[in-house]
């Protein structure tokens, strides 16, 4: 899939809607000009794109979704990222949900 930049995506569905650029400036709360400069955009922020995804009736943040997909499974090579999360435990309930004894042991050592 090839990369196009969100706000080309923008034009053309603008352009296919038929709308006039006043009343789609106007329904995304812009002035004509820096709707103009919408289009030129490689990124945009996810506020923005939900007002033009109402006016327009398209899901463009579905279309950001779906890039940033298709980029991420063109590099599955890269390295893995590893994510920790803190979480308090009460160790007797932990006893009682049957996890395997050395987990049980990890967990007390910790605390």
């Amino acid at each position: 899939m090839k990369y196009e930049p969100i706000g080309e995506i923008i034009r053309k569905k603008f352009e296919e809607s038929g709308m006039k650029m006043k009343e789609f400036a106007s329904k995304i709360n812009r002035e004509r000009t820096s709707v103009y400069y919408l289009f030129k955009k490689e990124s945009i922020e996810i506020e923005v794109l939900e007002k033009i995804s109402e006016a327009l009736n398209y899901d463009f943040i579905y279309e950001v979704y779906k890039y940033k997909k298709q980029d991420d499974n063109d590099n599955s090579t890269s390295p893995t990222q590893t994510v920790c999360i803190a979480v308090e435990i009460d160790i007797e309930k932990l006893q009682n949900l049957n996890l395997p004894d050395d987990f049980i042991r990890l967990v007390k050592k910790q605390k």
